[in-house]
């Protein structure tokens, strides 16, 4: 701000603040009016790009945790069923953000994907 206010208007902010140059209202009024190519807003523009960088990384990290979550949950459901055998029915965990619940593959299916083996 300091550096603007020399540049574009040769305004001495220490001169301002010791009383010598133009009042602070004056001053104030000049840097709402400074252009938007001033390093001033293009502070205030890295600032708030910052800010909306932070919250979308905040958001995308709750999204993986509870990505990672189901994957643990749907793993211990599977232990479970490899435990007790057939009596326990597995139902996959519902994903954040998913419209329908995944299809469970029985093992023939799995083996029946894998193609001819040679």
């Amino acid at each position: 701000m300091y550096a603007d206010l020399l540049r574009y208007y040769r305004v001495d902010l220490a001169e301002v603040v010791g009383g010598r140059g133009p009042s602070p209202v004056l001053t104030l009024a000049l840097v709402e009016g400074l252009p938007n190519d001033s390093a001033f807003h293009a502070s205030c523009a890295a600032e708030e790009t910052r800010s909306e960088l932070a919250e979308w990384r905040a958001w995308q990290s709750r999204l993986q945790a509870n990505l990672l979550a189901a994957e643990l949950i749907d793993f211990q459901r599977e232990n479970t069923r490899a435990q007790v055998g057939k009596r326990y029915r597995f139902t996959p965990h519902r994903r954040p953000g998913a419209k329908k619940r995944p299809r469970v593959l029985t093992v023939a299916e799995i083996n029946g994907m894998s193609g001819p083996t040679t």
